[in-house]
């Protein structure tokens, strides 16, 4: 009786070989889907900052609807922070909090999804968008606002939001935050470029 139920045991049991076989099994169903998820979670990213670009759209035309122009509209040296280029710019937090209070265009200004967290510009403040406006005194004359220099729609606008994108603002490893080419996934889903919105 106890030779029969250790004959039995062992039949039930697993080879070396088939334990590896499945090993190797699984490794490849892994090697497959996780580029898969990883490519799913970067899409699902680029659609929540294009998402979030087109509310904070929404909510600076409403401000200008009410205020005949565009924030910011002429703010103070004391909000400047100086980068390690030693450029002057205001933090964008700042800048678009007029969308906030003391109406509430917005109800919070959203976060970047690839916001790269080094931005010596916004590390004291919630990164949210990218935003630079015609009327901003730090960008007085930017051909930018005209169609030239690297406005990819080569249109007039009065303001451009942006977001850092799947490559986060790194060129070929470099931190450019204010990054041109314009985003595109058809080269690639982690490429080069920034998520732009110009407008109106």
């Amino acid at each position: 009786m106890q030779k029969c139920s250790l004959l039995k045991i062992q039949a039930m049991g697993f080879t070396l070989i088939e334990l590896l076989i499945v090993v190797a099994i699984i490794g490849i169903l892994a090697a497959i889907a996780l580029p898969n998820f990883l490519e799913a979670q970067v899409r699902a990213k680029v659609a929540r900052a294009e998402n979030d670009l087109r509310t904070i759209a929404t909510a600076l035309e409403s401000y200008r609807v009410d205020n005949n122009n565009y924030p910011p509209e002429n703010y103070e040296s004391p909000l400047l922070v100086v980068n390690e280029a030693g450029h002057r710019a205001i933090p964008n937090a700042i800048k678009l909090k007029p969308l906030t209070t003391p109406i509430a265009y917005l109800t919070a200004l959203p976060r970047d999804p690839f916001d790269p967290g080094d931005d010596p510009i916004n590390q004291a403040h919630p990164h949210t968008y990218h935003y630079a406006a015609r009327n901003d005194p730090l960008y007085p004359g930017n051909p930018f606002f005209d169609g030239g220099g690297d406005n990819e729609e080569h249109r007039y606008c009065h303001w451009v939001i942006q977001s850092y994108g799947p490559d986060k603002g790194r060129d070929r490893g470099l931190p450019s935050h204010w990054q041109f080419p314009r985003y595109d996934p058809t080269n690639g889903t982690v490429s080069i470029g920034n998520i732009l919105r110009l407008g109106p």
